[in-house]
């Protein structure tokens, strides 16, 4: 666990208007409509995602991006926890009945992932500076460097991602409201 100074302001969860968060410079982008796998958990688990480890409990949704490379285990493919509660609100079932799963994408509902879609977009500011960021699932507060996106989901809560995550899952421009 590392020390953060008390001087130091983190970011965390709160109740945001659209106002606020378009005055603080974040813009709202819709999603793009992309298949992700989902499961529920059986049991708790720690992710080891770029900048921090997240926690997930039983009964939360571990969601999967199948990706083009074939690999033998689950934690080998990007993926990352949502809570349950949050999961509803943000994702649906894929509903493309013209869809054909890919091998990844069999091999994931080989293990018992159902695909789904994220139908909320996000609103986003891509940071010009290094600022501390504590999401839901993560017990400590970690540094998130400039030139990453932080995301502000649907109940106020933090999170971030790389430019190339973003620009998979999210249109280029923002929209409005």
């Amino acid at each position: 666990m590392v020390a953060i100074p008390r001087n130091i302001k983190v970011l965390r969860q709160r109740q945001w208007t659209d106002e606020q968060l378009f005055k603080a410079g974040f813009r709202y982008y819709a999603p793009i409509k992309r298949v992700v796998m989902a499961r529920m958990l059986a049991n708790h688990a720690d992710i080891n995602v770029t900048l921090e480890v997240l926690s997930a409990n039983k009964g939360d949704i571990m969601l999967y991006t199948a990706g083009s490379v074939l690999h033998d285990n689950l934690d080998d493919y990007d993926h990352w926890p949502v809570r349950a509660d949050l999961f509803r609100q943000i994702y649906s079932r894929w509903d493309d009945m013209t869809w054909h799963p890919t091998a990844t994408e069999k091999f994931l509902m080989q293990n018992g992932c159902i695909p789904y879609y994220r139908k909320r977009g996000v609103w986003a500011l891509k940071l010009p500076i290094s600022i501390y960021v504590q999401s839901l699932e993560s017990p400590e507060p970690v540094i998130v460097p400039a030139g990453r996106w932080l995301a502000i989901g649907t109940e106020g809560e933090p999170y971030n991602m790389s430019d190339e995550s973003f620009h998979e899952r999210y249109q280029d421009q923002p929209s409005a409201v």
